[in-house]
């Protein structure tokens, strides 16, 4: 391609070589050739693009505005400096989005344009003079009598249809937008109808000198203007964006994309005559600023907002040396999953000797792999896309306009490759097993490929298998008493991870039957019984019943091994045993039975 010659009058490319005789492919074009191939439209006036409304996320137009019961707030894109080219034309390289205002061979096109004309559809029109896109329509001229048109005012709960186009000026009109269907709404539905908004701030300037930031807390901006009348409050706002044509945001009315809101401050009591704000620290050096501020009233009748003043530009003064050594990156999610690698930026230290960073480049190894601007804000700040088994030494490098610190110490490692999982840890028990279930949780497992099942198993046998994120299950079959191992696995893509650590335990189950039962201190209507009760009930006794024969003589609470049986007849020979009780049953009785007689009265 370096070496190709190309005919200007053929767009051609040429036949011949570097150094040797130049050949046509095609005869040069005659001017009659020439006058044939100009576009329709060659030598015409130049017409205004078609303006268009702004989007709603879903994508419906909207005049991103408020809409009063007597008047109707909208903003437009006039579209100026849009590239329109014809069939005769090469084709044009992409160029990067402004936002609706494109440079390129038509980027002066704006010096033609002289208004916008809003119509409502079917009612009047009003003329909007001058560059600016957005309008306060309260009203419109009718002009079905062309000669003496009438003003007609926008009334409530009315619909209107509106479109705007641009005219220049030699009077030329261009396309209209597409239509725009609004309905105000009632008297009262929207209070603010009811409350004036406060007029501009029209002095908006920095109440001293802008900060150089020595440390790492920064240094706020402080910003002063005249006092308004009848005046609440005041609205302070910045845009970090580099842009100084920004649109307007559709989902916050009177607001640009990207506004940032630096804080209130309320109306000063008493006669002083000017207001004052001080800004949150700022931290990076030659940080852009773009501050703007606007008046909020509020009364009885409601809130109104009035317009931004002028934007107020400027640049925070450089650093006073060069950046310290900033601190080794860390994995912001670890381990890496998907080849994501996040990772977050530590800042250096900031002082006399090491001055404020304004931006920071990330290398792996000699490799600069990303920039990110001062201040680093919230974490993550860079992530990166690698490849499974792609080594990296991620290293950091602070600068500003003076120079820059050394790298910071690497962060080195290997993205993973696919293996399986390593086995489950934290197997528990989730609750309280039964006479034939266990609920059981373990730990989640976060890797590449992911984890997508469990596998749950008692010794050998498996028990059953539950979805990944799932860390729970109930593994059920057993019996009573019944003792069991469990442990669990992870699968993933490439396969099964090693079984975990067993869980071990046994099954609730009535408990056993108290041993060494006796019988002492007996008198004739009455003996003392004495018992050991059961060892590793599960769940725990939590009663003892004394019996004669089949007949309940008492029941005794867990903790007390003895019984105090009365009302025996004498000369009577009883036959004492004792059962052990819990939340599943009661136990055998005791074995053998112990004989108690009760002498003579």
């Amino acid at each position: 391609m370096a070496n190709e010659k190309w005919n200007l009058e053929t767009n051609s490319a040429l036949t011949s070589e570097p150094g040797s005789p130049v050949g046509l492919v095609d005869a040069p074009r005659t001017a009659e050739q020439h006058v044939t191939d100009r576009p329709a439209d060659y030598g015409d006036k130049i017409v205004p693009p078609k303006p268009t409304w702004f989007k709603t996320a879903d994508g419906q137009a909207t005049g991103a505005g408020r809409v009063q019961p007597r008047e109707i707030q909208v903003y437009w894109r006039s579209n100026i400096g849009e590239i329109q080219a014809h069939s005769k034309m090469p084709p044009l390289p992409p160029l990067p989005d402004q936002g609706g205002y494109n440079l390129g061979s038509r980027g002066l096109d704006h010096i033609y344009l002289a208004g916008h004309r809003i119509t409502v559809v079917g009612e009047g029109d009003v003329n909007v003079p001058g560059s600016d896109t957005d309008a306060v329509i309260t009203g419109y001229w009718d002009r079905t009598d062309p000669v003496r048109p009438q003003w007609t005012r926008i009334e409530p709960e009315t619909e209107y249809t509106i479109t705007v186009a641009a005219y220049n000026h030699d009077h030329v009109s261009g396309p209209a937008s597409d239509e725009l269907t609004l309905t105000t709404p009632a008297v009262g539905y929207d209070q603010q109808h009811n409350t004036i908004p406060p007029g501009p701030v029209n002095d908006l300037a920095f109440n001293g000198p802008l900060p150089v930031i020595t440390s790492s807390a920064g240094g706020p901006v402080t910003l002063r203007w005249t006092k308004q009348l009848n005046v609440t409050k005041y609205e302070i706002y910045t845009n970090p964006t580099r842009e100084t044509d920004v649109p307007m945001d559709p989902a916050r009315p009177g607001l640009n994309v990207g506004d940032v809101k630096l804080g209130e401050v309320n109306q000063p009591a008493g006669t002083a005559q000017s207001v004052t704000f001080t800004t949150p620290n700022f931290t990076a050096p030659e940080e852009r600023l773009a501050l703007k501020v606007r008046a909020v009233r509020t009364d009885a009748n409601g809130t109104a907002t009035g317009p931004f003043s002028t934007t107020l530009r400027s640049q925070l003064p450089p650093a006073t040396a060069t950046p310290g050594k900033a601190g080794t990156p860390t994995l912001t999610e670890s381990p890496i999953v998907g080849g994501q690698i996040k990772l977050t930026l530590v800042p250096p230290s900031i002082g006399p000797v090491n001055g404020a960073p304004s931006y920071y480049a990330l290398y792996d190894g000699a490799r600069q792999v990303a920039a990110v601007q001062a201040p680093l804000g919230t974490a993550p700040h860079v992530t990166l896309s690698y490849k499974a088994g792609q080594t990296y030494s991620f290293t950091a490098v602070a600068g500003n306009s003076l120079g820059t610190g050394p790298a910071s110490t690497a962060l080195a490692g290997t993205v993973p490759t696919p293996a399986a999982p390593a086995a489950p840890a934290g197997l528990a028990l989730n609750g309280t097993p039964t006479t034939t279930t266990v609920p059981v949780r373990w730990n989640a497992i976060t890797m590449d490929p992911p984890v997508t099942a469990y596998t749950l198993y008692q010794g050998t046998t498996n028990k059953g298998t539950v979805a990944a994120p799932n860390v729970s299950a109930t593994v059920s079959g057993y019996t009573a008493g019944q003792n069991y191992s469990i442990t669990v696995t992870a699968t993933n893509s490439v396969g099964e991870s090693a079984k975990s650590s067993a869980l071990t335990g046994k099954t609730n189950a009535a408990p056993g039957a108290p041993t060494a039962v006796a019988v002492n201190t007996v008198t004739s209507t009455g003996m003392n019984v004495t018992w050991t009760p059961p060892t590793g009930a599960q769940p725990a006794v939590t009663s003892h019943k004394v019996y004669d024969g089949t007949t309940l003589k008492a029941t005794i609470p867990a903790g007390t091994n003895t019984a105090a049986i009365t009302g025996l007849t004498p000369s009577t020979a009883y036959s004492i045993t004792v059962a052990a009780v819990n939340s599943v049953g009661e136990s055998t009785k005791s074995t053998p039975a112990v004989t108690g007689t009760t002498p003579a009265a």
